[in-house]
């Protein structure tokens, strides 16, 4: 019964969600975790931990589609550093700062409509890995 009412929510959310936004960007493997439908996503101490599905093997010459995909494990502390764009030029980019980032363990989703409006917001904070 439990896995029929979560099914359910999870269809009538995305029934109406064009877009969700909240998630954890995991710069060491150029990716990010959505913080509401992620199961593995926790917080151990100051770093975060999710097991991600990662291309493991690429295809070479001018079809450099993914030949493999695997799930691997990815860590990013909650404190770090990002590149930024500090200088536009002719619509790009051509200047770039290095910054604090920092990423709370306490996400506010929101949830938009096709048409971008949004729709409903929703407060999570990401769990521990005890």
């Amino acid at each position: 019964m439990k896995t029929l009412i979560a099914a359910l929510a999870i269809v009538s959310t995305s029934a109406f969600a064009g877009n969700v936004v909240g998630h954890i960007h995991f710069q060491s493997e150029s990716t990010w975790v959505n913080a509401l439908y992620s199961k593995s996503l926790c917080l151990d101490g100051d770093t975060y931990k999710a097991t991600i599905t990662k291309c493991l093997d690429w295809a070479s010459g001018d079809d450099r589609g993914c030949l493999e995909y695997g799930k691997v494990a990815a860590t990013q502390p909650m404190n770090s550093t990002r590149q930024r764009c500090a200088k536009f030029e002719d619509d790009r980019c051509s200047e770039y700062v290095t910054v604090a980032y920092k990423q709370s363990p306490n996400i506010t989703v929101k949830f938009y409509n096709d048409d971008n409006d949004l729709v409903k917001t929703k407060k999570i904070t990401v769990p521990s890995c005890n």
